[in-house]
Order: structure tokens, then C-alpha cells, then sequence
């Protein structure tokens, strides 16, 4: 979903251990155009457990979505993710329960593989993760008030091309997103049902 068009800043910090991992993460905008240059228009707080498996990985997150500086109404999430690692493209699937906003149901599913192109001496090459989005009625009535039945809404393409010099990471990549429905859009961009993004990002661990 299309929130902001224009160039952002999207700063984050994570600490992990023992299985578990925390995260804060923001949305600065970096124009004026939706009346909040320089301001967080969305902070993300969550907290995972991960159960590994030699073939099968379990993963139980816990999400908390606010949105200071702007009239976005809070809500909490619940994703229960299993990944399969034994198989190509590490295929995941992901339910996500809404606890607050919508109290409904959206389930992802996922895969990635690296394909082996564009090699370097300081990158093992592109990586492609596909994605496809399934929501419950009452999630996509929540969402998108076009459609009032479960549907499967979206499905997406990412192309990341990571470089690693020890603890640190610049990683460019470029995403396309689509609605399945043709009468589903986001409300503000009713014109754009496909998006396409990028972005560089970089990353230093301690």
C-alpha cells in the first residue's frame, strides 16, 4: 500500500539473542508534499521468537504500529511464520492477526532465492523474493472497502543486491507491487494500483 510517494528516510535499530530479537523502526519523510517533511509519520516497535530447526525454522512476532505526527489510528499484530529451508526458494508462510484496528486475518506467503548474477568479490549476487498476500473479509473490508469477501489482494517481486565488508552491508534493491483486484486501490492514490520501488540501504552490526 502507497503512503507516501516521495522520497523517505527509514531508520531502524534490532538486538537479538537466545532466539529472541527486538526492533524500532521509522518513517521520516523527507518531503513536504503530505505536510510532515522531517517528522516520523510512522514508528514500528516488535519482538520475535525464533525456534530453529535443521529443515524448518518457527518464528511467533509481535507487532506495535503507531503513527505520531499524523491522524493514523495505532494497532497491534500477531505473525506466526514457519519457514522451510530445505527446499528451493525457502518458501514461508506467515499468518498475521490483526488485534486491534481490523481483528481479522492476512496470510503471506514468501520465498527467496539467490540467483547467482552479478557476483562480486563483495557480493554473492541478486536475490529474488516473490510474495503473495491473502486477506480475510474482514481485513479486506478494513483495508479496501471495494471488496467485502476473502481475497487474495497483492503479490510483489524484490530484487536485493547486497555487499558485505565484515560488519557492515549496502544493499540496493528495487520492488514491484500489484493489487489482484482491478477496483482496489490505496485511498490518496487511486491511480496507482501497481508501485514500483527502490531503495539503498545500509547496515552496520555491533
Amino acid at each position: 500500500m502507497v503512503l507516501n510517494d516521495k522520497p523517505v528516510f527509514q531508520p531502524s535499530l534490532t538486538v537479538w539473542g537466545g532466539g529472541f530479537s527486538g526492533s524500532v523502526w521509522g518513517n521520516i519523510n523527507l518531503t513536504s508534499d503530505n505536510g510532515y517533511r522531517g517528522e516520523a509519520s510512522e514508528m514500528d516497535y516488535w519482538l520475535a521468537y525464533t525456534l530453529p530447526g535443521r529443515d524448518v525454522d518457527w518464528t511467533l512476532t509481535y507487532y506495535d504500529y503507531t503513527f505520531p505526527h499524523t491522524s493514523g489510528v495505532s494497532t497491534q499484530e500477531v505473525w506466526a511464520t514457519v519457514n522451510l529451508k530445505a527446499v528451493p526458494f525457502s518458501p514461508s508462510l506467515t499468518a498475521i492477526r490483526d488485534v486491534n484496528a481490523i481483528k481479522d486475518w492476512y496470510f503471506l506467503l514468501s520465498g527467496s532465492q539467490n540467483l547467482g548474477l552479478l557476483k562480486t568479490h563483495a557480493s554473492d549476487g541478486l536475490v529474488l523474493t516473490l510474495n503473495l498476500g491473502h486477506g480475510t473479509k474482514e481485513y479486506c473490508r478494513g483495508y479496501f472497502s471495494e471488496i467485502e469477501h476473502d481475497s487474495v489482494t497483492d503479490y510483489g517481486a524484490r530484487l536485493d543486491w547486497p555487499f558485505k565488508a565484515g560488519p557492515r552491508m549496502l544493499k540496493l534493491d528495487a520492488q514491484y507491487t500489484n493489487f489482484t483486484d482491478a477496483d482496489v486501490s490505496t485511498p490518496g492514490f487511486e491511480g496507482k494500483r501497481a508501485n514500483f520501488v527502490w531503495g539503498l540501504a545500509f547496515s552496520v552490526g555491533f
